[in-house]
């Protein structure tokens, strides 16, 4: 049951990610099927250009209010998972807000670099989670990542 409510408010993140960026004029359309979804969930083009996709990873994070951090799975014991496997361009986090959901788009390279990056260790507190304690998660307090820039645009969308 947990798995396919997670499942569905995932996909709900997407469809409202996906419906804001097209109401916002940009051509875009959700990526399908296991072997296109290495590249994200969701696919755009810049300026309506067909030649230059951009691919965003969304990652939904129901407890972020409560917590005040955002997670970001990076592996299992088979190996890099989430955000560390991820091939997409940007990284799409959808937190849910009393009226809505407050959307931070970050560049993947970055944002994988802040979190590997050992000077950042006071920043990123690494921790085993999940099912089992099976996932490394690497946790940033949301007030970081706002006050470092980490993101590239902050976007509110709409209940």
């Amino acid at each position: 049951m947990g798995f396919l409510r997670d499942r569905a408010e995932s996909q709900l993140a997407v469809d409202k990610l996906l419906d804001f960026l097209i109401d916002r004029g940009y051509t875009a359309h959700e990526l399908e099927g296991k072997k296109e979804q290495k590249s994200g969930d969701i696919r755009f083009y810049l300026d309506g250009n067909l030649d230059s996709p951009m691919d965003i990873e969304v990652k939904f994070d129901k407890m972020s209010k409560r917590t005040g951090n955002m997670c970001f799975e990076l592996a299992n014991k088979k190996g890099m998972t989430g955000i560390a496997s991820t091939l997409a361009d940007r990284v799409a986090y959808v937190c849910p807000v009393k009226d809505g959901f407050d959307v931070f788009l970050f560049v993947t390279s970055e944002l994988k670099d802040f979190l590997y990056n050992t000077e950042n260790k006071n920043k990123v507190k690494m921790k085993n989670g999940g099912d089992g304690n099976r996932f490394l998660l690497a946790l940033v307090k949301i007030d970081t990542i706002i006050s470092e820039a980490l993101f590239i645009e902050r976007w509110k969308i709409d209940a």
